[in-house]
């Protein structure tokens, strides 16, 4: 009964409802309409051509968007009526009132060519200030290294100077970082034209003649005056004036973009409080009104970034025509351990609780940038290589635009072989390489990319569970986002930014000023460009305002053309300033600095092994000699230079002789030094003079204080001339050493290799290795390894007046060999040492190119990785290397480049090396006395077997395997 009744209420009270009025018909869109978003650079200018036009310039040309007639026909009779579709609104066809969208290309190819050629120069300019922060960090692990006593004898250890270089690393990292993205962003803003700078900056006829001068102008006047001037360098002055002024140029733009953020953080607070000056008020008034919004904003960067956050699960469901947010808050995944474990906690005393928890809004939701994955943009490649994954965007799981089953389905086979595929790769590339110590390394990117699938496939579980109910649940779309549950006690948050500016601020710059003054002035702007962008930033401001973008302009007036450019403004600069690319550098710097880190920690743990100068020698520089055999030169064209007369004193000495005193450098035992030359030399030819290395070490005018890491030998011969053989690398700090004079040289040598008509830049890359390493401090300098082996030649010539002082090495010590010999003047001979042509202005003293070309020659073996870094001088030769193909490091062995030498050059009456068999698969030398060989029935192979056994030392680990692989074979 009660039913019927409220059926009846119910017709009747749809009875008494008064009439609704008929449907108007829509008015047709006009160019009054448009509104202009916030993401265009520059509004569009209105005009008329005979029609309505509005144009918006782009990137390659203009988007022109042009209204036509309502009553637009080409037919006789005249104007006719629209004809209208059922919403009243104009239909397509014949009549309709229309808005033509049409692209218009403007650009030729004189200015892509120009701006190509402008944007060339910059990523070089880009690549130099990557270089320049990977040496900023190498040079103050290397500082770090002396702090604690590495580098030499007598250096004691400094804690509260480690303690001091140590806090720099965080501001350096995070200040490179900035200045690498403001970079990316200026690399682009040049190729388009420069839209940034044109339309926040100084305007476009000050940005283009500002970009013609120092792009153009400034380089094409240098050339003309050097080639007036008939300068034979004249390249080299062009290139590195076009480099100045644009290195010049990116540095305005950096400060134009910092203003306007920090000036836009600021407009932003002010927006926030809803206070604002008046034009009244006094210059101290003002001051204190900025400093109060900067404090402000400050406060809120902190309240965010120290506040306890929750991640959560959202679905948005439509029941019945209603859309309402489901909330699932999820404690397991992506909060940080610092939300987990103290923001989060009632117990704590800093923190206070949000009575509930407030939604933060990402900064593409404020921007409106939000990305929708439905069945038609969807796609598997763009997807995975997204960061997030399907999560970067918002997926669409009901209707008729929702992803299908078959579509999340490829995601989640996709995330699991694609990170299989990254893995598998990583452990064939270290099976194929052999290079089975680093397999634990493999097994630690496996596990975090087992701990990132797991993530990522529950993330796309339960989305694909929404996707296969959607008439169940009745979810439109759902997504993962943050929520801030708690909120730090003012007082707590201010403690932090004092500790965060003392700490890693002030206390290093107070360290770095007095010990290295040009990284002091680096450390202090890049501290406090990227101390204040950090705390002053407007995308936080944004997230906490939320609709900041949704509020359009029409531009009609000039107050309203004013506050479309500050909003559209604001929109860039939070979009250049963005998180991708920061943290992509973030990154790039912090696994340097971990690299660095972890190397630093395994040569103080040499140190304290007490193996720093007593290591045996490796593999690959173990010798072990036998007498009564020798290689004939190859019957082919043997190596031109298997004998050395041109740019060495005396008679011709064999390329083996050197190749054997580089090696014996390895060796620490005296005794079997010495039991070596006489087999090679013959007994009492020379001599391992120890006695003269420990005199010039302890000889004032000529030693040092403190001697360097360098380990070398003296091998002086009887007719007053001696050999200074360097050892290579062998402990960790010799491979720092190697990085502090010749990373910068490989690293310019990889830009050049990346960059298009890459030869251009070669005359300059010298000057831009000198200008990095001037970062270099007093006590870096001080351990450079060629100091004292050219203070040692100099010694040697002037006090001890040898007749004739040669210099070789290998690896690090044919580096050193070749800087000490064209600085001291003085014939050197490296084996597959690194070059110096590039470096060769960042010695003291610089060395020239004609001193590397006259008394510098360098052996290297093919495939052979460490000659390659630097510019080669004009003396060389290239030798074969019998190592297969996935041994990369085999052809840097000193012992098969002294086999490689022998077999090609021929061996004469000397000793072999019994590794050139046993190692390297070379052909058995033939016996000198085959009668003599013959009666002692003991094969070439067991008789190297007895020669390493009795030897021991170095050669202990060759005995054991040569006896497991060979044993059965010698005794027959």
């Amino acid at each position: 009964m009660s039913s019927g009744t409220n059926s009846l209420d119910a017709d009747e009270a749809q009875q008494q409802q008064p009439p609704q009025p008929e449907p108007q018909p829509l008015q047709p869109l006009s160019l009054e309409d448009v509104v202009d978003d916030f993401s265009l650079l520059s509004h569009g200018v209105r005009f008329r051509a005979g029609r309505e036009m509005r144009i918006y310039n782009q990137a390659h040309g203009q988007l022109i968007l042009e209204e036509r007639s309502a009553f637009d026909s080409d037919d006789e009779g005249g104007e006719e009526q629209a004809p209208q579709d059922k919403s009243g609104r104009a239909k397509e066809g014949k009549g309709a009132h229309r808005i033509l969208v049409k692209t218009v290309n403007d650009n030729n190819k004189g200015v892509s060519f120009l701006r190509a050629a402008y944007s060339l120069m910059t990523v070089f300019v880009g690549g130099f200030l990557f270089i320049l922060g990977a040496a900023i960090i190498l040079f103050l692990f290397i500082d770090l290294g002396t702090k604690v006593g590495l580098g030499g004898e007598g250096r004691e250890a400094q804690p509260v100077a480690f303690v001091a270089v140590l806090l720099s690393l965080p501001m350096f990292v995070y200040g490179l970082a900035f200045a690498m993205t403001l970079m990316g962003i200026f690399v682009v803003d040049t190729f388009y034209g420069h839209p940034f700078l044109r339309s926040f900056g100084m305007g476009a006829v000050m940005t283009d003649w500002l970009a013609f001068i120092m792009y153009l102008g400034i380089p094409i006047l240098t050339v003309i005056i050097t080639l007036l001037d008939k300068k034979d360098n004249w390249w080299e002055i062009s290139l590195l004036t076009s480099f100045a002024s644009i290195l010049i140029f990116w540095c305005f733009f950096a400060a134009c973009e910092f203003w306007f953020e920090i000036w836009a953080c600021l407009e932003l607070m002010e927006e926030y409080d809803g206070t604002s000056l008046i034009d009244e008020d006094p210059m101290g008034a003002r001051v204190k009104f900025w400093l109060t919004k900067a404090a402000n904003a400050c406060r809120h960067s902190l309240e965010y970034r120290l506040s306890g956050k929750r991640v959560v699960f959202t679905r948005m469901n439509d029941t019945n025509g209603v859309t309402a947010a489901s909330n699932t808050f999820i404690d397991c995944i992506n909060n940080t351990s610092f939300s987990r474990w103290l923001a989060n906690k009632g117990w704590n005393p800093f923190y206070v609780q949000k009575e509930a928890p407030e939604r933060i809004a990402s900064l593409n939701e404020v921007m409106g940038n939000t990305h929708y994955v439905t069945r038609f943009n969807w796609s598997l490649e763009k997807l995975f290589c997204a960061k997030g994954g399907l999560h970067s965007a918002i997926p669409i799981t009901q209707g008729d635009s929702s992803i299908t089953k078959a579509q999340i389905n490829s995601n989640i086979v996709c995330n699991i072989v694609g990170n299989l595929i990254i893995v598998l790769i990583l452990a064939g590339a270290i099976v194929w390489f052999e290079l089975t110590s680093l397999s634990t390394a493999v097994g630690i990117v496996a596990f975090i990319c087992f701990i990132h699938v797991s993530i990522a496939v529950y993330r796309m579980w339960i989305l694909r569970n929404d996707i296969i109910n959607d008439e169940n649940t009745g979810t439109l779309y759902s997504f993962w986002g943050l929520y801030q549950q708690t909120t730090p006690k003012p007082r707590f948050g201010w403690a932090v930014l004092f500790a965060q500016l003392v700490f890693f601020y002030i206390l290093p710059l107070i360290y770095l000023a007095a010990e290295n003054m040009p990284h002091a002035i680096l450390f202090a702007l890049l501290g406090f460009f990227a101390f204040l962008r950090h705390h002053l930033n407007p995308r936080i401001l944004l997230m906490e305002k939320k609709n900041y973008f949704q509020d359009t302009v029409n531009v009609k007036t000039r107050e309203e053309r004013k506050k479309w450019k500050k909003k559209s403004r604001m929109y860039h600069i939070v979009a250049v300033g963005g998180d991708t690319a920061r943290h992509f550098w973030t990154w790039a710097f912090l696994l340097f600095t971990i690299f660095c880190f972890v190397v630093l920690i395994v040569a103080i743990g040499e140190r304290s092994d007490d193996t720093y100068e007593n290591n045996e020698p490796s593999v690959n520089s173990a010798m072990t000699l036998i007498e009564g055999y020798s290689y004939q030169p190859r019957p082919s064209l043997p190596y031109p230079t298997c004998q050395l007369k041109k740019g060495l004193d005396g008679d011709a000495i064999d390329l083996a002789d050197f190749a054997f005193l580089s090696g014996l450098a390895y060796k620490s035992n005296v005794t079997l030094v010495q039991g070596a030359l006489d087999l090679w030399f013959g007994e009492g030819v020379a001599t391992n003079n120890v006695a003269l290395v420990d005199e010039f070490r302890s000889s004032p005018g000529y030693g040092f204080d403190y001697g360097t890491a360098v380990s070398y030998k003296l091998i002086t011969f009887s007719d007053n001339s001696g050999v200074l053989t360097i050892r290579g690398t062998q402990t960790t700090w010799d491979l720092i050493a190697d990085a502090q004079l010749w990373l910068s040289a490989a690293l310019f040598q990889g830009l050049r290799f990346l960059l298009p008509f890459s030869e251009l830049f070669t005359p300059i890359l010298h000057k831009m290795v000198w200008m990095v390493t001037r970062l270099e401090s007093e006590s870096i300098t001080k351990v450079a390894y060629y100091q004292e082996t050219q203070a040692f030649v100099k010694y040697l010539k002037d006090v001890k007046k040898f007749e004739t002082v040669e210099v070789t090495g290998h690896s690090l010590g044919g580096g050193l060999a070749i800087i000490t010999g064209a600085e001291s003047g003085t014939s050197a001979v490296a084996i597959s040492g690194p070059n110096a042509k590039l470096s060769r202005d960042s010695f003291d003293p610089p060395v020239t190119v004609d001193q590397l070309d006259t008394y510098t020659f360098n052996v290297i073996p093919a495939r052979d990785p460490i000659p390659m870094i630097d510019d080669k001088a004009w003396l060389y030769q290239n030798i074969n290397c019998t190592a297969a193909a996935n041994n990369f490091v085999g052809c840097h062995a000193i012992a098969r480049s002294i086999c490689e030498i022998q077999y090609t050059c021929g061996s004469g009456n000397g000793p072999i090396l019994c590794e050139c068999v046993l190692d390297y698969n070379y052909t058995e030398p033939s016996p000198i006395n085959e009668a003599a060989t013959a009666e002692t029935q003991v094969s070439f192979v067991q008789q190297c077997i007895d020669i390493c056994e009795k030897q021991g030392g170095g050669n202990s680990k060759n005995c054991a395997r040569w006896k497991e692989e060979y044993g059965q074979t010698a005794a027959k």
